[in-house]
């Protein structure tokens, strides 16, 4: 197809309202429009755009590189924004999506497909072989996968709310997502990856493509993450910044950022998070920032590593603490939390435990008892239905109130005495437990709500354990009926202050459907169904069996508060885009990903 000259304005995304503006400001440069289908080693052609400035003498420039599996016409936006920059933008179908041949493959081949389009576009006139690459969501998957070929062309990254675990990302301690996955999968007209998913039960060389864990020494290059509490990726996402600081290259460790805003893919729930979008304005200008200086070294990514980590020491960069996240708090006047902060790295945390006790209740206070526990009876036709948490396609999503499950009889309840002070938590939260089942499967669900004053159960994280998967997710083992077992629940990350007068509770059942799917108890594997079994299930709580809610407890001083939007990067990035510093690009990715949970 012939190339097609264009003039375009800048485009900014508004992340609050999810819809795009052109701005007010200079006209960019004109470019020139180009469609090509890229064939990739197996012989596959994918369907790829480029948009390329046009100079005069003819300029070789890098490219921003964005790959999709909803089509490249909602990324012209962006990749207008990118022209502005001084970049060519390409922005790719995934296979089987759109205008690209092939069967879409759940990120099977990205990486190789990511590799191969890397060598097309380094051949390019219009190209001085290097790439940076954004993407969020299932964008930002692709983009997590690309280290594990190792293309040299890649020298930056911007990744926003996104996993690099895929396994387990959709199997959650052994329980499936269903919500997530299933729900996802028919809203783009793939349902048919469903049952292969739920069938690939174990992780295993199934796996293997959609999985980074492991390979970060991969990683060659410095890059922005994007991420939020409350967002479906959370937890995997913690985990691949994590990769990318402290496993990467040597010389390129502690070169990424990250920005963790409040919300994520979900922006509900109960509480209004003041200045909680500010992040989006940080992340954009450290991307902004970080991609100019490394396109103006003309470094070379992995041979050059060394340079690029003393180009960013010396450089505006270095002024900018590594993390930038929302601690959160109830949002009521008066109230402590909801505020910025920062860091070179996460506060270190004492593990405090709130151990479980008879009649209901939390405490600081080690069991004694010789016997003690609480049982419930779970019957998986009568699950417990999902309400709020770190969903896409269910509603509600994000902190939502949990007192009217507790009426429910197969939810039972542990809750502290009102706090005395302050309890601020960040890190990991962890449900230390010791069950029992009469069968020989069962899930554990778990949720850490800030109980109110005025009764209000806000959900804070939860988390869920499918106890035939409880020693790993490669071989199943199936309970014996009666036998107890210690078993730790992940209830993901948070950064959260339990203000004074509030309580914690522990909220513990067998199911949240259909965020996960209804365990039916009979051991069998997912895919298989079969007959239902109602089981009656206990929690331990006594001197031998100590079952305890792990908090991550930090000071507040070390979480002060911080003007994110005052960095020197930030602040110049914003002084360029205007009131409000509207969003150019990751607002437009952020706003994509929120559109596609309502």
């Amino acid at each position: 197809m012939a190339p097609r000259l264009y003039s375009v304005f800048v485009i900014i995304c508004s992340l609050a309202f999810g819809h795009c503006e052109s701005d007010p400001g200079p006209e960019a440069d004109p470019f020139i429009r180009e469609e090509h289908m890229v064939s990739m080693r197996d012989g596959i052609d994918l369907y790829t755009l480029v948009f390329v400035p046009v100079h005069v003498p003819v300029e070789k420039k890098p490219a921003v590189f964005i790959r999709t599996p909803y089509g490249t016409d909602g990324l012209e936006a962006e990749g207008k924004a990118w022209i502005s920059q001084g970049y060519n933008a390409v922005m790719q179908d995934f296979r089987g999506r759109y205008q690209s041949k092939g069967t879409f493959d759940l990120w099977l081949n990205d990486s190789t497909d990511a590799y191969d389009t890397m060598q097309w576009i380094a051949k390019q006139s219009w190209s001085d072989g290097r790439v940076f690459v954004t993407g969020a969501s299932a964008n930002g998957i692709a983009a997590y996968l690309e280290p594990m070929t190792l293309p040299m062309q890649l020298h930056a990254q911007l990744v926003v709310v996104a996993s690099a675990e895929m396994h387990k990302t959709i199997y959650q301690q052994g329980a499936y997502r269903q919500g997530l996955i299933d729900g996802w999968l028919d809203a783009i007209g793939e349902s048919w990856w469903s049952p292969i998913a739920r069938a690939q039960e174990p992780m295993s060389e199934f796996w293997e493509p959609d999985n980074m864990a492991g390979k970060f020494g991969n990683v060659i290059f410095p890059a922005v993450h994007l991420s939020g509490w409350y967002d479906i990726f959370n937890q995997q996402q913690l985990a691949a910044f994590d990769g990318y600081q402290k496993q990467s290259l040597p010389a390129v460790r502690g070169t990424s950022f990250l920005v963790v805003v409040p919300t994520g893919h979900c922006a509900g729930g109960q509480v209004a998070w003041p200045n909680g979008l500010d992040g989006v304005a940080v992340a954009e200008a450290l991307t902004v920032a970080l991609f100019k200086l490394l396109a103006d070294a003309h470094l070379d990514a992995g041979a050059d590593a060394k340079a690029v980590a003393q180009l960013l020491s010396t450089s505006a960069l270095a002024d900018v603490p590594a993390l930038q996240w929302y601690v959160m708090g109830p949002g009521l006047p008066g109230t402590q939390g909801n505020y910025w902060t920062s860091g070179n790295d996460w506060p270190a945390f004492s593990e405090q435990p709130l151990f479980l006790a008879a009649g209901g209740a939390l405490t600081s206070t080690p069991p004694d008892a010789d016997a003690s526990n609480t049982s419930f009876v779970y019957d998986p036709a009568n699950p417990v239905p999902t309400l709020g948490g770190n969903n896409l396609i269910l509603h509600p999503c994000g902190p939502w109130d949990q007192s009217s499950l507790e009426k429910r009889t197969d939810v039972i309840t542990f809750t502290s005495a009102p706090l005395g002070a302050v309890l601020a938590v960040t890190g990991p939260l962890t449900a230390m437990l010791w069950v029992s089942s009469n069968a020989t499967d069962t899930d554990i669900t778990v949720k850490v709500t800030d109980v109110f004053p005025n009764g209000t159960s806000l959900l804070v994280q939860d988390g869920i354990i499918r106890m035939r998967w409880r020693d790993g997710p490669y071989t199943p083992s199936l309970l014996e009926p009666g036998n107890v077992y210690q078993v730790n629940v992940s209830v993901w990350n948070t950064s959260y202050i339990f203000n004074t007068g509030h309580s914690v509770r522990v909220d513990i059942s067998s199911s949240n459907y259909p965020r996960f799917t209804a365990n039916p108890n009979n051991g069998l594997p997912l895919a298989a169904n079969g007959t239902l079994v109602v089981a009656q299930n206990t929690i331990l709580h006594d001197a031998a069996h100590p079952s305890a809610l792990i908090l991550p407890s930090v000071s507040t001083s070390d979480l002060p508060p911080t003007d994110i939007m005052k960095h020197d990067v930030v602040a110049r990035y914003c002084a360029l885009r205007g009131r409000g510093c509207p969003s150019a690009f990751v607002g437009q990715q952020l706003a994509a990903a929120q559109k596609s949970a309502r």
